[in-house]
């Protein structure tokens, strides 16, 4: 089950496919999708399963067919490498859905030149801004004033929940701390950086089908 917000005056669906709607804007925002990497690893020599990244693709789809959505955001690392053949599937899920705009904050992954971006009709730019009070940016940037929300990826942010017989869950989060929102990665084939609570923040671990909230 998804976890509804609100942060300065903003209604922010936390959705546990691992993604941001919002739905005042009509917008959805994902971030480090990492198209590309299982090819690229495969290329290396070393096994990555490619139906990885299919999944990602049909996860997405069915957001976009659930909700009402004219932009999707793609913070930043959409495609991880060089040209590979994950591309061309990439253009056909972005064919499949012409009438969504596409929008990416270049991340440090985003090696591709921006004429294949253009030619696929995806727009890039170093930020997106939603109105007065939301800027979407790959890496966290330090908000202009506290009446801005940066909403951000890059660091694939997760948690870890203690459990019984001295086990823990390791776990993707959002983790949201004064003016930053930070997004999990999208992409199954991703790592995690494990977020200490620190007094103010807000944790949210994507377990299963919900979204959590945990107390720092």
């Amino acid at each position: 089950m998804a976890k509804t917000i609100r942060l300065l005056d903003t209604t922010l669906v936390l959705l546990p496919e691992k993604a941001l709607l919002l739905p005042e804007y009509a917008t959805l925002v994902v971030a480090d999708w990492h198209l590309g990497k299982a090819s690229h690893f495969r290329k290396a020599g070393i096994f990555m399963p490619l139906p990885a990244a299919a999944a990602d693709a049909d996860r997405l789809q069915a957001l976009l067919a659930t909700y009402r959505i004219e932009t999707l955001v793609l913070l930043g690392d959409l495609f991880h490498s060089d040209l590979n053949s994950e591309w061309l599937a990439f253009e056909r899920f972005r064919t499949a859905n012409r009438s969504v705009r596409f929008v990416l904050t270049r991340g440090n992954h985003d090696i591709l030149p921006d004429r294949l971006f253009r030619q696929a009709g995806v727009e890039v730019m170093p930020a997106y801004t939603l109105g007065a009070r939301i800027r979407c940016t790959h890496a966290p940037e330090p908000p202009p004033d506290e009446t801005v929300l940066n909403v951000a990826g890059h660091i694939h942010p997760g948690c870890v929940i203690p459990a019984r017989g001295r086990q823990a869950y390791r776990l993707p989060c959002f983790y949201h701390h004064r003016q930053t929102l930070l997004l999990p990665a999208f992409g199954k084939l991703t790592g995690m950086h494990i977020m200490k609570p620190v007094r103010g923040a807000s944790i949210y671990p994507v377990a299963g089908n919900g979204v959590l909230e945990l107390p720092c």
